[in-house]
């Protein structure tokens, strides 16, 4: 067998140039696919890193028909004990509560539909890395701003809501009759009576749902900002006042004033139109779900071990709430994954396929020209598989030192993709199943990476030398040895 393998590293240095060739071709290819792959990996991960860190997390709980329906009362128990015992079960590093809701925002003469997101400031950033999304301004403050007691009414309070009440829908009866009547009939301008009812039932209102002693602070999406014509003054500060109208859990509406604290970019373009970031507290207080969330994320010490814990949570709080895991709530992203996967194993294919037919071509070229050589060693005995094997000794050795060289150019250019990636932020801003991507691509080399480009190569070498290995075997001596 060693004699096999001299001869054929000797047949390889009898023309060493086209050797040369043919091993640098293939090391070209293993390199080239290697950082390929190596940035698809690279991709990949920060494809989930971006699902998971950005506002997923690695497992959410939710009432189980909230993600169907969206609506307000459907929500799930956040006060601190419930919150408690999910930061103790077993693998989970964070948790953190949320509110969603869908308001009216103004400023001036300019208005907006947003969507409101209440977080708390502290254990939001112990799940994802909203807070790194702040492009200008101040992020929320960790302090809930302070709302006054609501009180009950009295009796005589009470009989005065009645009242009210009834008078109210008299009138309203009376407009309705009135119209009906004679559509002709001008309407006719709010009574004293009917303005101070108002501002009584407004008092009683006040009473029983009080505003908060202070504006609510928030934070913006930067193109929702400069659509209600917000900008930073020169020193960076904001502080400007915004009208919000929302509707609470009950269907009662309510008025606020809010004071921008700054503004955050995500890169996703829905949610930089219209996302509007407050404390969680101040939104349980607008939306009159006190220790309630519609949404509480999870993240894990182990995301390698997200539908376990999923399933473990599941069990334990029952069919009241819905746990899944990231994967189960992003499987667009996964699939996303696969099909990049399956595209650049397809690249990889094609790419070796054509280096297959490189070896094909050398080594039949090789072996034609030695057929009267070939031809004298079987006549001196040499065996048909003795021959075979010599022209495949030949690829394998071709195929290992290029291969060698493939691995080392290739893992310097993984190594200097790792450290300074592929800036695309030239074609702008993108984002991948709505998970905004950074602008530098950077490469993530595994011993898959490097070990599937290198069996492919060996492999289809190895087959494409198949041809010029059996036309030797065959060679009849007489015949070959009269060859030219």
């Amino acid at each position: 067998m060693s004699t096999v393998y001299r001869m054929a590293w000797r047949n390889l240095g009898r023309n060493a140039k086209r050797s040369r060739v043919t091993g640098l071709g293939l090391a070209l290819a293993l390199a080239l696919c290697m950082a390929t792959l190596a940035l698809m990996d690279g991709l990949s991960q920060e494809l989930i890193q971006g699902t998971t860190e950005g506002e997923v997390g690695h497992i959410q709980i939710h009432e189980p028909r909230y993600l169907d329906s969206r609506a307000l009362r459907r929500s799930v128990p956040a006060d601190a004990q419930a919150l408690a015992a999910l930061r103790s079960a077993e693998g989970v590093q964070g948790v953190s509560a949320r509110l969603y809701a869908f308001a009216y925002l103004s400023h001036g003469s300019r208005s907006s539909g947003v969507q409101l997101l209440g977080i708390d400031p502290e254990q939001e950033a112990a799940v994802t890395v909203l807070h790194r999304k702040r492009s200008s301004g101040e992020w929320l403050s960790a302090e809930a701003t302070p709302w006054r007691q609501a009180q009950a009414l009295s009796e005589a309070q009470q009989a005065a809501d009645q009242a009210l009440t009834e008078a109210a829908i008299a009138e309203a009866f009376a407009r309705l009759e009135g119209r009906a009547s004679s559509t002709a009939t001008p309407t006719p301008a709010p009574s004293p009576t009917a303005t101070s009812g108002a501002d009584a039932s407004l008092a009683l209102a006040e009473q029983l749902a009080p505003g908060p002693s202070r504006r609510p602070g928030v934070v913006l999406g930067a193109k929702l900002a400069a659509n209600l014509g917000l900008s930073a003054d020169p020193e960076g500060r904001w502080g400007q006042v915004l009208e919000l109208l929302v509707e609470g859990a009950h269907g009662v509406q309510s008025h606020l004033e809010l004071e921008v604290r700054g503004v955050l970019q995500t890169g996703l373009d829905h949610q930089d139109r219209s996302r509007l970031l407050l404390h969680l507290s101040d939104l349980q207080h607008m939306l009159q779900l006190p220790d309630q969330a519609h949404e509480i994320a999870l993240r894990l010490t182990d995301p390698g071990q997200a539908d376990a814990r999923a399933a473990a949570l599941q069990a334990q709080l029952g069919e009241g709430q819905q746990v899944q895991s990231w994967s189960q709530l992003r499987p667009d992203v996964l699939a996303l994954i696969a099909a990049n996967r399956a595209l650049m194993g397809t690249l990889v294919f094609i790419v070796f396929l054509i280096a297959g037919v490189g070896v094909l071509n050398t080594m039949l070229v090789s072996v034609m020209e030695r057929q009267r050589e070939l031809s004298l060693l079987k006549a001196l005995g040499l065996a048909p598989s003795k021959v075979l094997l010599l022209v495949m000794a030949e690829t394998v050795l071709l195929c290992l030192a290029g291969g060698l060289v493939g691995l080392t150019a290739g893992a310097a250019l993984v190594g200097w993709l790792q450290v300074h990636g592929l800036d695309v932020s030239r074609f702008g801003e993108f984002s991948l199943s709505g998970v905004g991507m950074a602008p530098v691509l950077r490469a993530q080399l595994s011993a898959a990476g490097a070990a599937l480009p290198l069996a492919m190569l060996v492999l289809i070498s190895v087959v494409s030398a198949l041809v010029p290995a059996l036309w030797a075997a065959r060679l009849a001596p007489a015949a070959g040895m009269r060859a030219q």
